[in-house]
């Protein structure tokens, strides 16, 4: 098995960023993942493509996950398409295998109806074939706007629309005839969808609308003998492979891990070109984790290395001008947040990505608990502007059932405005930050993102040598 999660890499295509996983080394599948998800939800069929000697090169689409958008207002399956077609230009890749699953298959299928010289196959996990009436009704009232609010109330709303997709298809619906016969996910599964379309934000609208004006009828008659359309039983699409444009055409599987075995048998038959040996940068590998390097300014001079605080990540770094600016997400945090189960040596680790980063001469700057951590690696004082140390005991940001979990990250980033520390709330400890609402709802998730390494974090620096406790 490759290493799971896979390689991420960034590559720039028409200017805009790309976040790509691959896993394994063979002939190029791109594995295109549904809405409101990002490309770590089609991990399962990623892991069995690189088991069979395939390439499994999974994108971000553009605005889900760390992708950037597409510069357009309403983009459809053929405007993804054709960013998609863009991605194998710029990845030097002619011919190649193609995976999607529901919103992906219907930008799948328009890749290899518009581009079937450079289709060598297709597998559509979940076509969509809507109905006008269908079509209509998603159109209106599927996909609400996602905006913050100060009581953190639409954190409460994301999990029940998360939750409510397992159980409801719509999944507004409250009709016991739209129920699925399908079990609830588990906290950790919502979790991770939710993470999702926090990435994202109100953005997956657009995103998702491209499901829902995908036309089967018009794609699917374009298509070759090389395209597989299938569906595994328990899913809801099964019942569009009898409609227009589908009759015929699928195949019901009984179950997901069939319709992998099946979709890797159909692609390893038919292979696109060798994926080439490296996809991207913005990764550091440190043994079995990765850092993500951000570099936020690129001109002459001594570099300056910028460290975060707990919980937070590189995104909330402001660089000085006219110097070279780096910036990681520390372990655990930001795009970082993958991996790292064991202890983190949090000065080793860093140091030894700024060895590999040929960046032993630079300076070295820190936020809060990073300006502590700055201080271990260089001897200068640290200035975290702020109180160390998290409340004990420490508030748990780990899944619960009812998603209780994302409201507490709400409230800890709401506190942290108006208390030094946030856990003491007390006149004598008040503290006036600006009601920046966006800053506040980009802090939970981060904290979300970061989870038990905020707190390892905190505590690391709080307890450090380095520090001094003014209001201990």
């Amino acid at each position: 098995m490759v290493r799971s999660g896979g390689e991420r890499g960034f590559v720039t295509v028409d200017g805009r960023r790309v976040l790509i996983r691959r896993y394994g080394r063979g002939p190029a599948v791109l594995v295109i993942h549904g809405s409101p998800q990002s490309s770590r939800a089609v991990e399962a069929v990623c892991q069995a493509l690189a088991a069979r000697g395939l390439t499994a090169l999974a994108p971000d689409t553009p605005g889900a996950g760390a992708s950037d958008p597409l510069p357009i207002a309403d983009p459809d399956s053929a405007d993804f398409a054709h960013a998609l077609h863009r991605l194998t230009e710029t990845l030097g890749l002619s011919r190649v295998g193609l995976y999607g699953f529901h919103t992906g298959a219907a930008t799948a299928a328009t890749f290899a109806a518009l581009f079937p010289q450079s289709t060598a196959a297709l597998v559509c996990d979940g076509l969509p074939a809507w109905t006008e009436v269908e079509r209509d009704r998603f159109l209106a009232d599927y996909l609400p706007p996602f905006e913050p609010v100060w009581d953190g109330s639409h954190m409460a709303w994301l999990w029940a629309r998360m939750e409510a997709q397992t159980v409801f298809f719509p999944w507004h619906s409250t009709d016991p005839a739209e129920r699925m016969a399908m079990a609830v996910s588990s906290p950790e599964h919502i979790h991770a969808n939710a993470m999702d379309l926090l990435a994202t934000g109100d953005a997956y609208r657009p995103v998702y609308r491209a499901a829902f004006t995908f036309r089967a009828e018009a794609v699917t008659p374009h298509l070759s003998e090389t395209a597989l359309i299938a569906c595994a039983a328990s899913d809801i699409l099964t019942a569009h492979l009898d409609r227009p444009g589908l009759a015929g055409r699928g195949v019901v599987l009984p179950d997901a891990l069939s319709l992998h075995a099946a979709a890797v048998d159909h692609l390893a038959a038919h292979p696109g070109d060798p994926a080439p040996d490296r996809i991207g940068d913005g990764f550091l590998a440190l043994g079995d984790d990765r850092l993500a390097v951000h570099r936020l300014s690129e001109v002459p001079g001594r570099p300056l290395v910028m460290l975060h605080d707990a919980g937070g990540s590189a995104a909330d770094l402001t660089p000085p001008e006219g110097r070279p600016v780096i910036a990681l997400d520390l372990p655990g945090h930001g795009l970082s947040s993958e991996g790292w189960t064991g202890p983190i040596d949090w000065p080793e680790t860093v140091r030894a990505a700024l060895d590999a980063l040929n960046l032993t001469d630079a300076e070295i700057t820190g936020v809060g608990a990073g300006s502590v951590l700055a201080s271990a690696l260089t001897g200068v004082e640290p200035r975290p502007g702020r109180v160390l140390g998290p409340p004990d005991p420490v508030p748990s940001l780990a899944p619960e059932w009812d998603g209780a979990h994302l409201l507490r990250a709400f409230r800890i980033a709401s506190w942290e405005r108006l208390f030094d520390p946030w856990h003491r709330r007390d006149p004598a400890y008040r503290i006036d930050r600006p009601a920046d609402l966006a800053a506040t709802h980009a802090r939970a998730v981060s904290l979300l993102r970061a989870h038990r390494r905020w707190s390892d974090f905190e505590e690391w620096a709080a307890s450090s040598p380095q520090i001094r406790h003014p209001r201990a």
